[in-house]
């Protein structure tokens, strides 16, 4: 798998990550889940990374790719760096 696709850790962030991205974009996850055909709870367990293997790595590349990879990786980047303050406030 290419290192690229490790640059985002399942999980809470990076869902809603990528359903900000859906609907900054005029869509939503769960429409897109229906387009195609893909179970909205399979998708979630896919991007909060419940769904191991291949199967949900496949999967929650084809989610963020949809969202648009660039957007979510931005956006994904300044959620960690925030979450990361966050730690680091709450540390002092």
């Amino acid at each position: 798998m290419p290192v690229k696709d490790k640059m985002f850790q399942p999980g809470t962030i990076l869902h809603e990550v990528i359903d900000g991205a859906f609907r900054s974009a005029g869509s939503s996850f769960v429409k897109w889940c229906r387009e195609n055909d893909v179970h909205p709870s399979t998708a979630r367990n896919a991007t909060h990374g419940q769904s191991a293997g291949d199967s949900g790595d496949k999967l929650r590349n084809r989610i963020i790719n949809a969202a648009g990879r660039d957007v979510v990786m931005i956006t994904y980047r300044k959620r960690m760096v925030m979450e990361a303050a966050k730690l680091e406030g709450a540390a002092a």
